[in-house]
Parts: C-alpha cells; sequence; structure tokens
C-alpha cells in the first residue's frame, strides 16, 4: 500500500514540474487536484493499518465506510481548492491532477505486481 501510494506523489508531483514550464497557476491547479485523491487515498490507508484486520463480515463494511468517507475527503477537498483557488486556478489543469492521481493507482498494480 505505501508504494502504491508514494507512487501516486511521484505522478502528481512529476505532472506538477511539467504544469511548472507552462504557467505556475497550473502548476498548483495540477497539484491541488492529485492532492484533493491522494490525501484522502493515505487516510485511508493509514486508517485501515491501524485499525487492524477486521474478521468475518466486517471486512466488506469496513471497505465501504472506508471507502465512503475517502470519496466525501475527496469532495470536500475539491470543492475547498476550488472556492480557496477560484482567480488563480485553471480547471482543466485541476482535472488532469485528479486523472493522473487515480491513474497512478492502476500503474501501482503494474510497477508492484501484486494483484
Amino acid at each position: 500500500v505505501g508504494a502504491a501510494i508514494a507512487l501516486q506523489w511521484v505522478v502528481i508531483l512529476t505532472l506538477s514540474a511539467f504544469a511548472w514550464f507552462w504557467s505556475a497557476v497550473a502548476a498548483l491547479s495540477l497539484l491541488a487536484g492529485g492532492a484533493a485523491v491522494a490525501v484522502p487515498n493515505a487516510v485511508l490507508a493509514l486508517w485501515l493499518t491501524v485499525r487492524g484486520r477486521p474478521h468475518g463480515g466486517a471486512v466488506a463494511l469496513t471497505m465501504m465506510v472506508g471507502e465512503m468517507l475517502k470519496l466525501g475527503f475527496t469532495l470536500a477537498l475539491l470543492v475547498m481548492f476550488a472556492v480557496k483557488l477560484r482567480s488563480e486556478m485553471s480547471g482543466l489543469a485541476l482535472i488532469v491532477g485528479v486523472l493522473g492521481a487515480l491513474k497512478a493507482q492502476w500503474l501501482a498494480l503494474w510497477v508492484t505486481r501484486r494483484y
């Protein structure tokens, strides 16, 4: 799990560095979009690690509750970034950051070869 989260941040930071050559606003927006996905993923991974492994039917319930909280946290961060950075934000770069962070999870499956 740690490798997947680290790879997600590597992808976000790399995309932000490339966006920096285009404009600082694009780089900041891309970083904000990626962080809105990566931070809740890291929090969920930490929460599941600290809680330990549930037994029986609690596994599905724990994962479902965790995923719902992660989705809510992601949406809250996206709204917060959109409101806070409204005048200094590129919508396209924000979406690229979100997509980059989401696709990095699939890349992590391929890189770690644990499927």
